[in-house]
């Protein structure tokens, strides 16, 4: 093994997590840093067209995952979109930025992840963002990422009706989702920087490239970790050619190894922060993981870890569309500029159910025959359904089985129900009225209990905020320590929303920003930096 190919640490995943991380350990001018993104470097330009997020669920830089069949959705596999690129799915997604509830993260401390109660881990959101209004207190104003009020900057029309359909039913208006009282209407954060997509590539990642003490890699899918004992002592990864682009775009300032098979060490540590679908299916490969699973596929067991792959879950939501009566102007943000977040009952301490507005079509098959509409989007941000991930073979280019488990438990059925009921009453408000000319989804036939059961198990699908598959904890079942230590071995930790003990009530990706900026923390402790 080459000097050359000997770093302090080594980071398995360029995507929101790794890109936090490598940032903030390359602060450090001492500790040598090398990142390993399984994605190509270009980037298509629909990337930082903050309306045009929609365009890249399927393309080249989306895993495109399946899930196996589900049964809370009648047999259906579901899509799971995961980014393949330097800035994975900070490429994809919605560009919402919502913290989530202080009880989801008291939730994770309660159960055994010491130091993650809300308190706590807000100073480290505050590392995160860089947030332009005044309307949190407790926002960060100097972070790394743009935090800007959809409110502020010429807002979809249909989405002032929708915060005013909202209060007509006697919701509060709020300020800030993230100012402690979530509960309510209100206009989105969002991580636009002048018009355009500000992702963890861009915000992070991107600005210390010419760094000496940085390298990133791309075109470069980790196989296997590798261990001296139970020591983890760098990883094994596979280069490929990388194909021309099928877009337009930018390229990415990365190397490329030569095709084949590489190793590379870690004189510290080796950091996982490929995601929730792909950092269990490494720990698996490499030996960590549920002995019998392993052992169908011919796997050495390193060690018993039974909860890798455990704990599976996402957000689940669907969509009600509406006919517009009249033209809805065109998008110039995220498409999504705000939201309601409510409780499914009194007395709940975090909201658990989160309304979505989107001035387009929801489903693609009506927006094809009707493109002049807009969705709310019901969703439950508090499910109760838990699945898997597992290997598929010991192939580590096959992608492994996923199992949301996506309303298999009653609980989240009953309540998507609800949160269709309550989207109907929106549309039907006086605010609204001035917009709405028919429902077109599910349609003014679809009316009864079980009508509107059948429809939800019909057409519900992934919120796109797979978490969990690592939790953290200090049971038999946690894969990672409250340091993000993986459980009976050294170093090695994993970083990502894999090891959320359960999804913050909101979209997800300010929190796993938040968990890689502790990270990165306590590795440049260990290190004495």
């Amino acid at each position: 093994m080459s000097k050359d190919e000997e770093y302090d640490v080594v980071v398995v995943g360029a995507g929101a997590a790794g890109c936090a991380l490598v940032r903030r350990l390359s602060d450090d001018p001492a500790v040598e840093v090398l990142v390993l993104e399984a994605g190509h470097a270009h980037l298509p330009e629909n990337v930082d067209i903050a309306p045009l997020w929609f365009t890249l669920l399927g393309s080249e830089i989306d895993w495109g995952y399946s899930s196996v069949p589900q049964p809370g959705l009648n047999g259906r596999a579901s899509y799971e979109p995961r980014g393949k690129a330097p800035g994975g799915s900070s490429n994809l997604y919605i560009m919402m930025h919502i913290r989530g509830h202080a009880s989801d993260f008291d939730n994770w401390a309660y159960h055994g992840a010491a130091g993650w109660s809300y308190e706590e881990c807000v100073p480290y959101f505050q590392r995160v963002e860089r947030q332009e209004d005044d309307t949190n207190p407790t926002a960060g104003r100097d972070g790394a990422q743009t935090v800007s009020n959809a409110g502020l900057h010429d807002p979809n029309p249909t989405s002032a009706a929708f915060i005013e359909a909202a209060v007509e039913l006697g919701h509060a208006r709020l300020a800030d989702f993230n100012s402690g009282q979530m509960v309510g209407t209100g206009w989105h954060h969002i991580n636009v920087k002048n018009g355009r997509r500000d992702s963890a590539f861009t915000a992070y990642l991107e600005p210390v490239l010419d760094r000496r003490n940085v390298t990133l890699r791309t075109s470069a899918q980790a196989t296997r970790l590798l261990f001296e004992g139970t020591r983890c002592v760098g990883v094994e990864y596979l280069s490929s050619a990388p194909p021309e682009p099928q877009t337009p775009g930018r390229s990415v300032a990365a190397e490329v190894a030569e095709p084949g098979r590489h190793q590379v060490r870690a004189r510290h540590e080796v950091i996982v922060t490929c995601g929730a679908i792909e950092s269990p299916k490494l720990l698996q490969l490499s030996g960590l993981g549920n002995p019998s699973l392993l052992g169908e596929h011919g796997i050495a067991v390193l060690q018993a870890l039974p909860g890798v792959g455990e704990n599976f879950h996402n957000h689940v939501l669907t969509g009600v569309i509406q006919e517009a009566s009249q033209p809805v102007p065109p998008p110039t943000q995220n498409l999504s500029e705000a939201a309601l977040f409510l409780h499914s009952q009194p007395g709940l301490l975090a909201p658990d159910i989160q309304i979505a507005f989107v001035h387009v079509p929801f489903d693609i098959i009506v927006g094809r025959g009707h493109p002049n509409a807009v969705s709310i989007l019901p969703g439950v941000v508090r499910p109760t359904s838990r699945g898997w991930v597992r290997l598929a073979s010991a192939d580590p280019l096959a992608k492994p089985l996923v199992h949301p488990n996506y309303l298999g438990d009653r609980a989240d059925l009953e309540r998507m129900v609800q949160g269709v009921q309550i989207a109907r009453d929106l549309f039907g408000t006086l605010a609204f009225s001035p917009w709405v000319k028919q429902e077109l989804m599910p349609g003014p036939e679809v009316s009864t209990p079980e009508q509107l059961v059948a429809f939800v198990r019909g057409t519900s699908d992934s919120y796109h905020h797979q978490a969990g598959s690592c939790r953290m904890g200090i049971d038999d079942l946690a894969v990672v320590d409250p340091r993000l230590r993986v459980h009976g071995v050294t170093g090695l930790r994993v970083a990502d929303a894999s090891v959320m003990p359960a999804v913050p009530s909101g979209n997800c990706h300010a929190a796993i920003l938040m968990i890689a900026e502790r990270c990165a923390e306590w590795v440049l402790q260990d290190l004495g930096s």
